[in-house]
């Protein structure tokens, strides 16, 4: 199943000096994809830019699959509040069908770190979600009250407005922001048992972000910083948890050469802990994380060799790194609207624990690897990740760079 989630990259705009088109603008994309939960299938996204505010992005993207699998996303991104103007708002929702919808955590041996690969549940299901994000753009930082940034670029590289100042401060370089995302979810099967039942969760996250690095749209150097807490409640469903996330992602620029106009080397450390978890002596657990969020792996972020929510635990633990590179050769040099492109070899080493735990989360660690193809057209940037693990491969389509 590929993603139109938008990433964090608010607040931001490109002028691209070698496509002189100003005001708002409308971007179609067909794509296709093959995953191990979803199979096959063709579908189509669109964003508009530049409405109903300079730098907001109204978009979405339906597809379907060969095996009955129908999908809706909508999404309102970067919308400045009028009467407040560090704050922005984003609201995005999604609506989805599956003949063949997979759960891990509904097999009977669970969805750990040593769970089987044919140990799932599969059947006719739906998962709907929608999600609020209310941003405040922090006062600290370099660029005082420059709320909207602009990045200047030429064919897609940059030229001038870089965020990064050389420096790990955010009083000196970068920009911070602080995140409160309200949101709810459902997932269900036709056929609903005690082991698959209906899960409804919902709740809020509170995120405080450092993007310290010169050009979100395509990193070449700098670092980006990640703190969040989750707090789900109790719908009846699911029960209340607690969750604490960390997200950190470096990046070195590699230069030139006769091949390629630019190599970079991103490096990303995730790893998540649910304090609330707590598991009783008859086997119960109380306080834990939906299967679909907190530690989970497995899907187009985190161990992209595996189906989506393939593992899931208390704790967990993700190491990526990429090697992006982008030829000089340009297929379509002669279109404004296609910048770069870019091919990715990554890798990723992670595992899911029953508990926080150094020496327990890199002991018998999952792997997967493969390649991906980023293409930048007008401003945004579509990825096609190709990953394999021991258990398959899957094919991911999706915009915005992995981290």
């Amino acid at each position: 199943m590929p993603s139109m989630q938008p990433s964090a990259m608010a607040f931001k705009m490109v002028q691209d000096t070698s496509d002189p088109h100003e005001g708002p603008r409308l971007l179609v994309v067909p794509f296709g994809f093959k995953t191990e939960a979803s199979g096959a299938g063709l579908g189509i996204g669109a964003t508009y830019s530049g409405w109903p505010q300079k730098q907001a992005i109204v978009g979405g993207a339906a597809w379907k699959t060969f095996d009955k699998t129908d999908a809706i996303y909508l999404n309102l991104t970067d919308f400045q509040l009028p009467f407040a103007k560090r704050f922005f708002v984003m609201v995005h929702g999604f609506d989805s069908s599956y003949d063949n919808m997979v759960s891990y955590a509904s097999g009977s041996g669970g969805s750990g770190n040593s769970s089987g690969e044919k140990d799932f549940y599969k059947g006719h299901g739906w998962d709907q979600w929608v999600e609020g994000e209310l941003t405040y753009v922090l006062p600290w930082g370099p660029f005082g009250d420059d709320l909207i940034h602009t990045y200047t670029t030429n064919r897609g590289l940059l030229t001038e407005g870089s965020v990064y100042k050389g420096t790990y401060d955010p009083s000196e370089s970068g920009r911070s922001y602080f995140k409160i995302k309200p949101y709810y979810r459902h997932r269900w099967y036709r056929e609903s048992t005690p082991s698959n039942g209906s899960v409804e969760t919902g709740g809020v996250r509170f995120t405080l972000e450092y993007d310290n690095t010169d050009f979100t749209y395509d990193p070449s150097e700098g670092s980006k910083t990640m703190l969040r807490l989750y707090q789900g409640v109790d719908t009846g469903k699911s029960d209340a948890w607690t969750g604490v996330e960390f997200d950190f992602s470096k990046y070195w620029e590699l230069g030139e050469s006769s091949w390629f106009s630019k190599q970079v080397l991103a490096f990303n450390f995730w790893t998540v802990d649910t304090p609330s978890w707590n598991e009783r002596d008859n086997g119960s657990v109380t306080g834990a994380s939906p299967y679909f969020m907190g530690a989970a792996l497995g899907g187009y972020t985190r161990q992209r060799g595996y189906p989506f929510y393939r593992f899931h635990d208390k704790a967990a633990i993700n190491y990526a790194v990429e090697y992006r590179v982008m030829p000089k050769w340009n297929p379509l040099g002669t279109f404004n609207w296609f910048k770069w492109w870019e091919v990715v070899p990554f890798a990723e080493v992670g595992r899911v624990a029953p508990y926080w735990s150094p020496l327990e989360l890199h002991g018998d660690m999952k792997v997967s690897a493969g390649v991906g193809l980023r293409v930048m057209i007008l401003n945004s940037v579509l990825r096609l990740d190709m990953a394999g693990s021991s258990e398959g491969a899957n094919v991911w389509a999706m915009i915005n760079q992995t981290f």
